[in-house]
């Protein structure tokens, strides 16, 4: 890496999680898939202190973090800007950042070079969700709480998944530009596909390729597409020839799923032939409105929609005023539904959930305005770290003074608040025999 990065950078080869979601996701159910890592260290905190701040990165389907160069050992990510800026930004505030963490998908850049011989072609947001679970258990050690997941689109999804399946695992997000949406249209599946299908894959040199960029990109931060255009493309064997490393398929395939069958949703209740017609075994998780169901589908993004409202870290939202899925009326919704149900934060009302908009950008947000970004990731995480601390310090209150038999007895209280329920009951307790 160049020496005037502000990190010591490592990169890890680990396991995946085991078992896919979709059965054709992988060659056979149990191939074993590989997730390329990379950790940032600041250079300016050798000997971090507890409290301090980790950071889980999630990158957008088509723009992983990681662009692989064969020739070229000096491997540069295209979020790399964000996470100097933040960095930056964090040191003013006073807040130090423990290490940086991010993996690409198991199908796409340095990851699905790796697993090329073992992917299918039907991934499941919940397969990264889930890999970032187990990447963090592999590396607990290095990861002690405070954590938050920073996320674009796919990405910013994928953490939200993260947070349902263990609520306490981060203590806020950053979602930028999320597709979270009530059906597929609503999240504009089709345009984004048709639009991905079409777009130019190959090209006769790197400066051809170079001219293609700058015209299609050129709202980008300059340093963001300069690392694309080094880094985003490789070379076609024998040739001086240039594609993508993320093949257009792989990158499509998050956007929708096939349902050529039309398969219904499953309710006996309503429709009990959906019963008789259900396939577990390839579409167990047909969901959303009728007319967004067939030829096409997606369930994870409905999932989410539908449980925003028990989302229990912070979340700041970050959107784009251009952006096709991030309209006025989209953002209002996900910021009244998020954190405001059964396990959630509170939502916006006590403060715990935010959005801001950033003017002359889109979906590609985090490529085009790094420094606003870095900016509003900064106030929100230095606001969030307070409150993280302010609650271990509740959680900590006289626990740790209590013996190691008292923690683990039955609290005080217990007896007289038993007995006082159980005087509302008319049903007595039977004794139990001892087997």
């Amino acid at each position: 890496m160049a020496s005037s990065s502000p990190f010591l950078i490592a990169e890890h080869v680990i396991d995946s999680q085991h078992i896919r979601e979709y059965p054709h996701a992988i060659r056979r159910g149990d191939d074993a898939l590989k997730l390329v890592v990379k950790r940032y260290t600041p250079k300016s905190n050798p000997d971090p202190q507890p409290g301090d701040l980790t950071i889980i990165g999630a990158h957008g389907s088509g723009f992983p973090k990681f662009i692989l160069i064969v020739t070229n050992p000096k491997r540069k990510e295209l979020y790399e800007p964000i996470w100097e800026g933040v960095l930056s930004q964090l040191n003013d505030e006073g807040i130090r950042i423990r290490s940086i963490w991010i993996a690409d998908i198991a199908n796409q850049a340095a990851s699905g070079v790796l697993n090329e011989e073992y992917l299918g072609n039907d991934p499941s947001w919940f397969d990264h969700a889930r890999d970032l679970l187990y990447m963090i258990n592999q590396f607990k050690a290095d990861m002690p709480r405070p954590i938050v997941g920073i996320g674009h689109s796919l990405g910013a999804g994928q953490l939200v998944l993260l947070s349902l399946m263990h609520p306490r695992l981060l203590t806020s997000l950053v979602l930028i530009e999320p597709v979270i949406e009530k059906d597929m249209y609503t999240g504009k599946g089709p345009i984004f596909v048709k639009l991905s299908l079409d777009k130019k894959d190959t090209w006769k040199s790197r400066a051809e390729a170079a001219s293609h960029f700058k015209k299609q990109f050129k709202t980008w931060d300059p340093r963001v597409l300069e690392r694309w255009l080094q880094y985003g493309l490789h070379e076609l064997p024998s040739s001086d020839a240039v594609t993508l490393t993320t093949s257009r398929s792989q990158e499509v395939m998050y956007y929708l799923r096939p349902n050529f069958g039309d398969r219904k949703p499953l309710s006996s209740k309503h429709d009990p032939a959906a019963l008789s017609e259900h396939d577990p075994c390839f579409h167990a998780d047909i969901i959303g409105p009728a007319h967004a169901i067939y030829p096409f589908y997606r369930y994870e993004p409905i999932l989410m929609w539908h449980l925003l409202r028990h989302v229990r870290p912070s979340v700041l939202y970050l959107f784009g005023d251009r952006s096709p899925v991030s309209t006025a009326n989209l953002r209002r919704e996900k910021l009244t539904r998020t954190g405001t149900g059964i396990g959630g934060s509170g939502g916006s009302r006590i403060n715990r959930v935010k959005e801001i908009t950033i003017p002359r950008t889109g979906h590609q947000l985090p490529f085009e305005d790094v420094s606003r970004i870095c900016e509003e990731t900064a106030c929100w995480l230095n606001q969030e770290l307070t409150r993280w601390s302010e609650d271990e310090a509740r959680i900590l209150q006289d626990w740790l003074d209590d013996t190691p038999k008292a923690r683990s007895s039955v609290p005080n209280g217990w007896h007289t608040h038993l007995d006082s329920c159980l005087s509302q009951t008319s049903e007595k307790p039977k004794p139990q025999s001892k087997l």
